[in-house]
């Protein structure tokens, strides 16, 4: 008998249990800032442009990575026929963005090493030291959608939030000033599970 009563007893404490939420999950936040820059200027007879990415991405945890950028030197003659100069690119090995509450962007000057892409086998070329700031040229658009998913006696209600805004700012590198336009997104997850 009484160790019938311990059996009955548990029953309840363990439907109790399954009764409330036993997964909650909050994906930190995805943000991602991209830009881009493109110049032009006579040299020898020829027209010399630059253009020049700057981006910093998520790491898996969802907190911003270093950023990276990709540089392309390209030669047009007066007859429009071009040739790549140079084709580098590299990432910072630290450093990341603060994104004020506008939404502005900026990047501290950071050193990132450079391997040139456009000769054989991308050799290390330089170290250049980067910095940018931009700020909110548009409308901030944030779009939220919810779900509901059921799978047996559990139910999963997830909400997102995609944010986004474009940009526009200047770009430096090694002491140079460059125009540049781009954008910045941020998006967020959360999701909570529930099981009768």
């Amino acid at each position: 008998m009484r160790r019938f009563g311990v059996a009955f007893l548990t029953v309840p404490f363990v439907l109790l249990l399954a009764a409330w939420p036993v997964a909650a999950d909050t994906s930190p936040n995805g943000t991602s800032f991209s830009s881009f820059s493109s110049s032009c200027a006579p040299s020898g007879g020829r027209q010399v442009c630059t253009e020049i990415d700057l981006s910093v991405s998520s790491n898996e945890d969802g907190s911003a990575g270093p950023p990276c950028v990709g540089i392309i030197k390209t030669s047009i003659s007066s007859n429009g026929r071009s040739s790549v100069i140079s084709d580098e690119f590299g990432c910072a090995s630290s450093g990341t963005m603060a994104i004020g509450a506008d939404l502005s962007v900026t990047i501290e000057a950071t050193a990132i090493a450079l391997n040139d892409c456009a000769k054989r086998n991308c050799p290390p070329s330089r170290t250049v030291t980067v910095s940018a700031s931009d700020s909110p040229t548009g409308p901030v658009s944030t779009t939220t959608t919810r779900s509901t998913t059921k799978d047996g006696s559990c139910t999963t209600k997830m909400t997102t939030t995609d944010t986004f805004v474009d940009l526009a700012g200047t770009l430096t590198i090694d002491g140079t000033v460059y125009d540049e336009t781009g954008s910045l997104d941020v998006f967020t997850s959360t999701s909570m599970t529930h099981c009768k």
